[in-house]
């Protein structure tokens, strides 16, 4: 991924739409990328809404075929753009960046990327992946949400959006490349080590709260927490949310 091919747009519905329309008609090819300055229906995890002011923040979703990989590497491919995430985000701001699971990076208690990862899997490979990636960078303002920031609002420092791509693109091609020599292992070793509530935690289940801790992800892409009076248990991302 040392050269790729950049589709920019002023606008889009969202860039993970816009890469299936480019399949759709033929127009795209395995590692490129659609990069928007503005989404209306920007969208993350399970239909929640992307909000970002016009030319503010990095907006991209990444085409990739990821040849040589089954359906169940799939847990693998978001461990990477994670840690390739988190990596582009510690360049700038040196502490308090965590990965809180599955899909956000947060700095400073507060989420500054999103992530959302569409695989198209074809019997037992993948036929194609979609990995949408949200970095609030330059935008201060977050209408209507309290728990945002931005690279800018921790730094106070305006940040060329093309940087922060150059930089997220040659993190995501180092940490695929363990992924294409089949290091499991060292990625989920790596991951893990970046987690957000290792020491303590607070969850949601079945509409109850509770507190507790995360022991890790395995390699399914559950996680496994210890949650006070209960003990270990193991969740998927549909079964648990973690709170700030």
């Amino acid at each position: 991924m040392g050269h790729y091919n950049l589709i920019k747009l002023n606008a889009t519905s969202s860039t993970n739409d816009k890469v299936k329309m480019l399949i759709k008609a033929k127009k795209i090819s395995p590692g490129d990328i659609v990069w928007a300055e503005y989404q209306y229906k920007g969208r993350g995890q399970y239909k929640n809404k992307w909000n970002s002011s016009r030319g503010k923040n990095l907006l991209i979703s990444l085409y990739e075929d990821f040849k040589g990989l089954s359906y169940k590497h799939s847990s693998y491919i978001n461990f990477v753009i994670s840690l390739s995430v988190i990596k582009t985000v510690d360049h700038y701001i040196s502490s308090k960046n965590y990965i809180k699971w599955p899909n956000d990076i947060l700095s400073a208690q507060k989420k500054i990327s999103g992530i959302l990862i569409e695989n198209n899997i074809k019997g037992d490979e993948f036929n194609n992946s979609i990995i949408g990636i949200g970095i609030n960078v330059n935008q201060t303002r977050f209408r209507n949400i309290t728990n945002a920031t931005s690279i800018k609002s921790i730094t106070n420092k305006e940040i060329r959006i093309q940087e922060v791509l150059d930089k997220l693109i040659k993190n995501i091609a180092n940490y695929a490349e363990i992924l294409m020599a089949k290091d499991f292992d060292k990625l989920m070793s790596l991951y893990n080590s970046r987690l957000y509530g290792r020491d303590y935690c607070k969850f949601l289940i079945n509409n109850e709260f509770f507190e507790g801790k995360i022991i890790d992800v395995n390699h399914s892409g559950s996680i496994n927490v210890k949650i006070n009076g209960l003990g270990i248990k193991d969740y998927e991302s549909n079964r648990i949310k973690i709170l700030l």
